[in-house]
């Protein structure tokens, strides 16, 4: 028997009393009255109960409840274990504001140990968030976090388990994200230029820059952080071929997300023609100058001011569908590259993706050898512009 572990028999008021004493996983001494021989306990029926308690500190690390708060670990998490691990400002804000604008208001109050024995309790949360009309993808996202966050807990040996992988997984439906076709490419570009042409000098030239955006965007399939964050030392004009190195996310410049992120991409003519006509119009040119920035400072761009543009242009065109500025601009590329016969694995690397599923919902056509490949894409994505 353990150190420590024993059967105690005591005498008091309610005449012969049984009561254990052992340590819990983290060596936290526990004491615990068992019943009086009145009721029918002995010290044979108390070193069997003793041995089941041993036996579950063993095999299920099991604790005495501490009575912790969910919030306590909350803040654990956000200020203590994120930052020293190295996770992205970005990452971290998101975090923050699940759980303290979502979370701790409806379970902040809860113990560790409810939490854990309880996890009909998160199936609540999921009710209450429905209620609040949060899309499935929020809440699943969510589901995410408290995840992470059970999961840091149980291996400091808070829980013995992660509450949130007992739960039925949450049916997240794949939404439709719409494509341009050719023709609206055309038309989508071809407004640009008349707006850029109606408007005075100074809005012109923010006209210009975003059309040059969204053509590059769609011959590229690079993400919003990637485009924002390239600088002209990424770029090799006379090889058509750029270097992904960087990525802008909420005003902060990191790397990308995965290894597959870092990646060099080549451009056909038309992206090539974007890009020589952008540097023309740039004041700022050096190497380390940003390729898309503001067309004063030099600075990054704000990419909400980009939008407003971009959603302008869409409006213009007659494009009645609803299409995010940015995503489905990536989406439009990455669908058009497939469609051309581009093999998946180009489509994959090209997209900078993980993983080969992320890229499956692209590839629609037969595969074909990669000579070309960015001239193809062109070919199709741009057909409906004039010669």
């Amino acid at each position: 028997m353990p150190s420590g572990a024993c059967v105690v028999r005591y005498v008091g008021k309610r005449g012969v009393v049984w009561r254990i004493k052992y340590r819990d996983a983290n060596g936290v001494q526990v004491q615990q009255t068992l019943g009086s021989e009145v009721d029918g306990w002995t010290r044979q029926r108390a070193e069997r109960e003793l041995g089941k308690l041993l036996d579950k500190v063993e095999r299920e690390r099991w604790r005495k409840p501490t009575h912790e708060r969910l919030s306590t670990l909350v803040d654990e998490f956000l200020i203590e274990y994120l930052p020293s691990r190295g996770r992205r400002r970005s990452t971290i804000l998101d975090y923050t504001n699940t759980l303290r604008r979502h979370v701790l208001p409806t379970l902040g109050d809860i113990e560790l140990a409810e939490v854990e024995t309880q996890p009909e309790l998160l199936d609540r949360y999921i009710s209450a968030k429905r209620r609040e009309m949060l899309s499935p993808k929020t809440i699943a996202n969510h589901l995410r976090t408290l995840s992470a966050m059970f999961e840091y807990a149980r291996r400091r040996r808070r829980m013995t388990v992660n509450p949130v992988g007992l739960l039925e997984p949450l049916s997240v439906p794949t939404p439709d994200t719409p494509v341009l076709r050719e023709e609206e490419v055309g038309g989508l570009l071809n407004a640009y230029r008349l707006a850029e042409e109606a408007a005075d000098p100074d809005e012109a030239a923010w006209w210009a820059l975003a059309r040059r955006l969204t053509a590059f965007a769609l011959g590229t399939a690079l993400r919003r952080g990637e485009i924002l964050a390239l600088r002209w030392e990424d770029v090799e004009m006379l090889e058509r071929r750029l270097h992904v190195r960087r990525s802008l996310v909420r005003g902060e410049i990191g790397e990308p997300k995965s290894r597959a992120g870092r990646r060099t991409i080549t451009y056909g003519p038309r992206t090539a023609d974007v890009l020589g006509e952008q540097f023309q119009a740039s004041l700022y040119r050096s190497p380390e100058s940003f390729v898309f920035c503001h067309p004063q400072l030099g600075t990054p761009l704000d990419p909400s001011k980009v939008s407003g543009y971009m959603r302008k242009a869409i409006k213009k065109a007659a494009i009645e569908r609803p299409i995010r500025p940015w995503h489905d601009l990536r989406h439009t590329a990455l669908t058009h590259d497939a469609a051309a016969g581009n093999p998946a694995v180009y489509v994959q690397a090209r997209a900078g993706h993980a993983q080969a599923t992320m890229t499956e919902r692209y590839v629609h056509a037969a595969q074909v050898a990669f000579p070309g490949a960015a001239e193809r894409s062109e070919e199709r994505l741009f057909s409906g512009l004039p010669d």
